[in-house]
Formats: C-alpha cells, structure tokens, sequence
C-alpha cells in the first residue's frame, strides 16, 4: 500500500514525487520506459563521446517553478545564467543583429531594446512598442479576445508588417509554442510574453544547461527520491485502475497483479492515459475529449566537425528550414577539439517525415550560408533525433478541452503540459502541473 501512486515518470511526476516525498509520503511511481525524464533526456554518444539531448532546451527565469524544483534536487548551479535577455539573429541580406533588453529598469529595457532592433525600419520598430501596452493592460476583455485568435491573427491585429513577424515574432513564437504562427493560440503566446518581459526584470533572463537533460532534471530527483524511501519502477506498463465504490484504489499490472493506494497521479500523455481510464467512465469529461489531442513535432540534428567555426552561444536563423544553431562546447564550457552544434527545428510538422540524409544536407547547406568558414570544416559524426509527439499542438482549439488535475474518478489526478496549466507546452508547465496535482492530493 502506497501513500500516492504517480504513472508515468517524467517531468511532471517527478516534480510531483519530489513535493510529496518531501512531506513524507509513501511514494511509488511506476514508468513504462526502461529511464525516467520522459522526453527530458540525454545519453554520452559512443562515437564522440559527448552528452547528446533529446533536444536542446532554452529556460527563461519566468520559469519559478522549474527553478523551484531544480533547488528541490540541487541542480540549479548547471544553469548558465545571463543576467538579460539577449537573441542574435541572421538575416540572409541584413546580416546578424541582436535583439536585447538593456540594463534601464523595466519598462524601459524592453522599450530600447525594441528601438534598437536593426533588422527592422524604425517604423516597425516602433510598432512593437503597441504589443507591449497590450499586453501590460491585461484584463478579462483581452484573454477572451485572444483566446479566439492564431498567433498571425493576433500580430496582424497589433499592426505588425510582414518583416516584424518574419524578422523577430515568428522566430520567438515558433520557439515558445513548437507550432506554426498560422495555428498557434495567440492566448498563450501573449501570456508566455507577459509573463518573461513585464514581469520581475530577472524573468527574462535566459537559462541554458551546462550538462545533459538527464544530469539536469532527473538523476538528483531520483537519488533524493530513493533517500526519502520512494520506490521506483521502470519497464513497466500499468494496464488500468481499479476502482472501488467510485474511487481509485490501486493500479493494475500485467497479469492482473494489483498496487494499491490512497491517491493516484496520472502524469503520461493523453493517448496513453485513453488506455487505462476505466471503461465505465470513458465517455465523462474530461476523459471523452482525449482524442482530441494532437502531437506537434520537432527535429534536433547534432552535427560534429574537426574544427570550430563558431564564436558564441547560440544563433536564429531567418529564412532558413533550420531555426536555431547552438554551440555545444561553448554552452558546456568544454575545451575538446573540434566543433560541436545542435541545430532545431520546432513545430517540424513538413519536415517529419523527410530523410534523415536530405535533412543532414539540408542543415549543412544552411550551416555553410551561415557560416562561410564552415566549408572548410569536415564533417565527422552526425546524430538527428526526430520526436514525432514532442508537444501537444498549442492550438486555441485544443486549449478549450486541456483538462485540470481533478477527475470524477475519486482520489484520481491529472499532470502533464498537456493539462490546464494555462501555458504552452513548456519545461515550467510541466513541472507546474506536477506540483498542482501533488498539492490537491495532500
């Protein structure tokens, strides 16, 4: 018998284990996968030796509750902290030029840093300004307005030109929501944006690892989980609940075996939760409208060269398939020889299911434009990662039907992105759902 039984072993639950335990509950959580970390993962490529990610992941000190959970496990040092918000961009005419917020006190740094953008006219520069007063008079009478509007809608509304999105919107919108700006919630694009830039001035700071997803986010949470007792079962599947009088008693395992507890946290994504929910209760709310979740996509290509021909952290690329190139060796403060950079491509909806050989010769061809002195580099190892179901597809559609952590199975709880968090698929909603649902339990 368990104090609380948490299926599925990724961010959500661990974050959920980790606040339980903490107030000493008997905690087991139960994973499909042979590892924990769910799609937060990383592995030492045999070839190169290098912590290959999942897929490269930027944080931003909006994200409280991740850091909160990072303290939890001791982790947070792994962070590369810059102190403000700074994005280099390329442009295949204008050239690079940086986005950046300035050291005045807020609101003034989002304001210069808008009037200094060089890849837009001062005229559209000083059109970004009006998406700033919007969003800082947020009410009820915008959140029902957006709530209706794509991300393009939405930016069309505020009198953004063409370039404006093409040159700085798009690339941050892509960033944020994993999907394209023509089927986006501008509801929860406009609260992320809110929530970085007129928030504390530290909020928009960006955070980038200097260690592997796996050093970062699971392997000290299930050190600290197996000091509190908690117990921790990986390759293995739970078949369904069982339900007594109403209410969740226990899981069941292959064979019928039966784990029983007082409470159960359900943290795996909808297509798994359909599996096991109770058939008596699959046509109730919020269980019904499971199927109506859809998968966006996204494609992390690791490419190494014999040598360096990037100079700093990381780059957004305008006009290109690739969106974003980072520098491994820079951002993990290694001194091996050679180049190491991981290049993305989220929301990769029209990219999925291309080959992995056109994709490679894609991502040099753009790397070479990029980076002209990359033609001299030799290519030496190559490592492309697709994730078909990476996030939920943040669509305002989907939005109305993202369930909250209670059920109307009793002691029965809802974690994951893809829950009411009222944010995008994120690192931060992740763990923010994992703590709600820890929080209804106790």
């Amino acid at each position: 018998m368990f104090d609380v039984i948490i299926i599925g072993g990724g961010l959500s639950g661990l974050a959920a284990a980790v606040q339980l335990s903490k107030d000493g509950a008997k905690v087991a959580i139960f994973e499909q996968a042979p590892r924990l970390g769910g799609r937060c993962y990383s592995y030492i490529d045999e070839k190169t030796g290098d912590v290959v990610d999942n897929g490269q992941h930027v944080l931003a000190g909006a994200y409280h509750n991740l850091l909160k959970y990072l303290d939890a496990i001791g982790t947070r040092h792994f962070l590369k902290n810059e102190t403000s918000l700074s994005l280099l961009f390329h442009h295949p005419v204008k050239g690079r030029a940086k986005f950046e917020l300035s050291s005045l006190p807020k609101p003034f740094h989002i304001v210069m840093g808008m009037l200094k953008y060089k890849l837009l006219s001062f005229q559209d520069r000083q059109k970004l300004l009006k998406v700033g007063l919007v969003l800082n008079g947020w009410n009820n009478e915008l959140e029902k307005k957006l709530s209706t509007m794509t991300v393009d809608e939405w930016l069309v509304d505020m009198r953004q030109s063409e370039e404006a999105r093409k040159n700085l919107w798009h690339p941050i919108a892509i960033s944020i929501m994993n999907e394209s700006p023509a089927k986006a919630s501008a509801f929860l694009l406009a609260r992320s944006l809110r929530a970085t830039f007129l928030g504390q001035k530290s909020d928009s700071a960006i955070l980038i690892s200097t260690v592997g997803q796996s050093e970062l986010y699971v392997n000290e949470a299930v050190n600290l989980l197996k000091i509190r007792g908690a117990k921790i079962f990986t390759s293995t599947e739970i078949e369904g609940i069982e339900l007594l009088n109403g209410k969740a008693v226990g899981v069941r395992l292959k064979e019928h075996k039966l784990v029983k507890a007082k409470s159960i946290i359900s943290t795996v994504p909808p297509y798994a939760l359909r599996k096991i929910i109770p058939h008596s209760y699959k046509t109730e709310k919020p269980f019904c409208d499971l199927g109506r979740y859809e998968a966006s996509p996204i494609i992390s290509i690791n490419l190494w060269f014999d040598s360096e021909f990037m100079d700093f952290d990381y780059i957004g690329l305008i006009d290109k398939n690739l969106q974003w190139i980072f520098n491994r060796r820079r951002l993990m403060n290694e001194s091996k020889s050679g180049s190491y950079i991981t290049t993305v491509i989220s929301g990769a909806h029209k990219y999925i299911e291309t080959s992995k050989e056109k994709l490679l010769d894609c991502a040099i061809a753009e790397i070479h434009e990029v980076f002209p002195n990359s033609r001299k580099a030799k290519l030496t190892s190559s490592i492309i990662i697709k994730e078909k179901r990476a996030t939920f597809s943040a669509t305002n559609i989907y939005e109305r039907y993202r369930p909250g952590a209670e059920t109307p199975i009793g002691n029965f709880y809802l974690a994951g992105d893809w829950t009411d968090t009222g944010l995008p698929a994120t690192i931060e909603g992740a763990v923010v759902s994992g703590f709600h649902a820890a929080k209804l339990v106790t």
